[in-house]
């Protein structure tokens, strides 16, 4: 094992093991990066939440942001009013959209945790708080239905995101091995 020497304050220095070589994500980006993609991820947390359950957050979103929020939920909820034939299914996009919002939730709290045991827990809690928010609309939201191909979308939307996070983590620890192997030359 690796051993860094750290300053103490008497002048003198103190040997400190490295991170274990081997794979996971290692050389974390500075903390201010990983701080500010953490704010972003809660912001898409929240922003989830209030989109899952839309029938509550234009009033609420319509305080805090003026008659603009009220203007865009009714364009978001505006595909619920539309009479679709009876044998004609939800467009393709409903389930592209929860799919591609729970990516990005995904990634950002990947990516702000950085460290291969908070990103299998952050998974786990965002599966389970994602089929919870599913099933939260039949009870909180009167314009929303519970619908298992949405809970899919959502699951599958976490596990490409899941899947990008780890890519993240590989490339950022290959490209931080290179670069610790070509300052020790």
């Amino acid at each position: 094992m690796d051993t860094l020497e750290l300053p103490i304050i008497d002048g003198d220095t103190a040997p400190v093991e490295a991170a274990p070589s081997g794979w996971g994500p290692r050389a974390r980006p500075p903390v201010a990066s990983r701080l500010f993609v953490g704010l972003l991820g809660f912001g898409a947390i929240l922003s989830t939440v209030a989109l899952l359950l839309s029938d509550r957050a234009p009033g609420a979103l319509s305080s805090m942001f003026g008659d603009r929020a009220r203007r865009l939920w009714e364009r978001i909820d505006a595909s619920e009013r539309v009479d679709l034939p009876p044998d004609s299914e939800l467009p393709a996009t409903d389930f592209l959209v929860h799919m591609s919002i729970w990516i990005v939730v995904t990634v950002l709290v990947g990516l702000a945790i950085w460290s291969w045991r908070g990103l299998a827990l952050a998974a786990i809690t965002l599966a389970v708080a994602s089929v919870a928010l599913e099933l939260a609309q039949g009870r909180y939201a009167d314009t929303r239905v519970v619908e298992a191909r949405d809970a899919v979308a959502n699951l599958l939307g976490i596990g490409v995101g899941l899947a990008v996070v780890v890519g993240c983590y590989l490339a950022w620890s290959a490209v931080a091995s290179i670069v610790r192997g070509l300052r020790n030359r």
